[in-house]
């Protein structure tokens, strides 16, 4: 007599229950996350330099898994298409795919938001560096990541972007957008320069400093956590003025809501140029005289986050703060 076979565990029940409960806390913690509304199967994948032969190889034995899945590599990766990874050009990654995975550091990411440039195409940042904020997926777990987005089992996380512009009088100089921050510093050989700020037109203050970065607050944890400006949680909706070694002790960073425009002008005497730099790149020289305009941008980016990370334990890990509570980390 054979024996009766023993019934299957049910997983698919427990999965899903552990799915909703997912969700649910991932949606009810931060206005800013939401989820997603379609499935994910056409991803670029942009990366600038380094060596990405592991990470590679872990996108094909994805695509060997499942063949409904599409990469399409960006002009750098060009050495390791197939017919399983395509190159195709920037505009194409722009507009024809469903999420852009950034292989890199921080400043991979960077380049990838400013290649977005709304929240249409989500970004998921694998570091394959040392310090990340941004880019915080790692390859030991980027095929569990790819499986889990897949099945829609993600969240999505707004951050906001900068609109900046610059004028000499009525002539404007650039525009750009900026994720993390922009810095003013004096040219080579100059420390101190002096800035007027002023804030939905109202005058703020003189600044006589080394330097200043009107940052957000997804770069707070960037150069403005180096000059010793606050951490401020991503979904808060504010701008942050972080002067750089002032002349005065009495000058502080400065929170403000994201809904004033800021405008910055080079107040130094003729032949004093500033250095303006838009998430560490050099955008050239401000004359006297001239400004740049700051304001929340009409679009932001959205951010990958795998269910159960977390902003804090990101901070915890990263910066190595120590403490616990209940004897959880």
């Amino acid at each position: 007599m054979k024996p009766k076979p023993r019934p299957a565990p049910k997983r698919g029940l427990a999965s899903a229950t552990r799915r909703q409960k997912a969700r649910a806390e991932a949606t009810s913690l931060d206005p800013a996350i939401t989820l997603p509304e379609v499935d994910v199967r056409r991803i670029g994948v942009f990366a600038l330099k380094g060596d990405l032969t592991a990470a590679v190889a872990i996108l094909r034995s994805f695509a060997d898994d499942h063949r409904d899945a599409k990469f399409y590599l960006n002009d750098y990766l060009k050495n390791f298409a197939d017919r399983r990874l395509q190159v195709k050009s920037d505009a194409f990654l722009r507009s024809k795919v469903d999420l852009i995975l950034s292989l890199g550091g921080d400043g991979t990411f960077l380049s990838a938001a400013r290649l977005v440039r709304n929240e249409s195409i989500p970004i998921l940042g694998v570091n394959l560096g040392r310090l990340g904020f941004l880019a915080d997926a790692t390859l030991e777990n980027l095929r569990r990541i790819l499986e889990e987005i897949w099945q829609r089992e993600y969240s999505l996380r707004r951050r906001m972007l900068l609109a900046v512009e610059a004028f000499d009088g009525h002539k404007k100089l650039f525009s750009d957008i900026a994720l993390n921050e922009v810095a003013f510093s004096g040219m080579m050989g100059r420390q101190m320069v002096e800035l007027t700020v002023t804030a939905n037109g109202r005058f703020v203050s003189d600044y006589r400093v080394d330097g200043l970065l009107a940052s957000t607050p997804t770069g707070s944890t960037a150069y403005n956590l180096s000059a010793g400006g606050p951490i401020v949680h991503p979904s808060t909706p504010a701008l942050l003025l972080t002067p750089m070694n002032p002349a005065s002790l009495s000058v502080r960073p400065l929170v403000v809501p994201d809904t004033m425009a800021i405008e910055i002008r080079n107040a130094m005497a003729v032949g004093n140029d500033l250095n303006v730099h838009v998430d560490g790149r050099d955008r050239g020289c401000l004359p006297p005289g001239a400004e740049v305009h700051l304001h929340r941008h009409a679009h932001g980016v959205r951010i990958i986050r795998p269910f159960g990370s977390s902003y804090f334990g990101s901070l915890r890990g990263k910066l190595g703060w120590t403490g616990s509570r209940d004897g959880r980390r």
